[in-house]
């Protein structure tokens, strides 16, 4: 298997369109998630963009997170560290969910190593998160009369709660089976469908899937993971795409008119009858609107 040695820690990563250009640099969420199930779109890109595609530290197929803590900065500068090893000049960061926190920060931080860059249903504030899901399952608790989650998700919208308090929250509102319907969440067996028939070889040993526990323990217990990074979509000056799905209940509404009203050089492009996992769910038009971008920023 690939690795990159970055810090002392060892990096898995998957290259595809070796030769092409630009490159896209492939962010994954979860946070945790790992970049296996990204595997086919990541092809798909590959037939236009030179892609790079990773597990991030702490995550799946690379090194656990050791006794230090761990840091939203500590990844973002990994990143950079991984694009200095690869020998690429500049590259496209693509991030999902929580991803898309890793590349608005790596935008704002390293704007001289960036050609554009690409947020899929964005995580850019752990408070806004946090409100954009209390916002989308609230319907559904004041409908079915769940007086306790309806309490739960107006005090999150209300209060003035700080994010890292709101945020724990939203983690805690109960997710059943009538909120993902009204939610348009994905069915789990039609996801699990989706990886074993185009992740045939996913080159996983037993140990990668215990590690996530970690890494998003020490990432909820630092400070900078609900830092509010709403700001930083005004300085950046190179071109600003938003992917979100329809029913997306990471970027939620707020979110969405903001990086309309301030991103400089920003298009957002709504993918209907889609939640969260855009490209999964329309994978076709997923890739279209990319390689669209690209083709008019030429």
């Amino acid at each position: 298997m690939p690795y990159l040695t970055i810090s002392g820690k060892k990096i898995y990563y998957e290259e595809y369109g070796i030769g092409q250009a630009p490159t896209l640099i492939y962010l994954h969420g979860g946070p945790g998630e790992s970049c296996l199930t990204y595997t086919y779109q990541a092809k798909k890109l590959g037939e236009t963009f030179h892609v790079i595609s990773f597990d991030q530290y702490g995550v799946f197929r690379s090194d656990a997170v050791g006794d230090e803590p761990l840091s939203v900065n500590d990844l973002v500068q990994m990143t950079e560290q991984m694009r200095v090893a690869l020998g690429i000049d500049s590259w496209i960061p693509l991030g999902h969910s929580f991803g898309g926190m890793l590349a608005l920060i790596y935008a704002h931080t390293y704007p001289d190593s960036i050609d554009a860059v690409i947020y899929d249903c964005p995580m850019w504030s752990a408070l806004h998160t946090a409100r954009a899901i209390a916002e989308a399952t609230l319907p559904c608790f004041e409908r079915d009369g769940v007086s306790d989650q309806t309490a739960l998700c107006k005090e999150i919208l209300d209060s003035a709660l700080s994010s890292r308090e709101a945020f724990k929250k939203a983690m805690s509102i109960d997710m059943n089976e009538a909120v993902q319907q009204y939610c348009h969440v994905i069915e789990n067996s039609r996801y699990n469908d989706y990886v074993n028939t185009h992740i045939p070889d996913p080159m996983v040993t037993e140990d990668c899937w215990g590690k996530f526990v970690d890494f998003r323990k020490k990432l909820f217990d630092s400070e900078d993971f609900y830092v509010d990074y709403l700001p930083y979509l005004a300085d950046i000056v190179k071109p600003q795409l938003l992917i979100v799905g329809e029913y997306d209940m990471t970027c939620g509404r707020y979110e969405q008119k903001l990086f309309a009203d301030n991103a400089p050089d920003g298009s957002t492009e709504i993918l209907f009858d889609c939640a969260h996992l855009t490209w999964f769910e329309q994978p076709e038009k997923y890739t279209d609107i990319i390689v669209k971008m690209f083709s008019n920023n030429e």
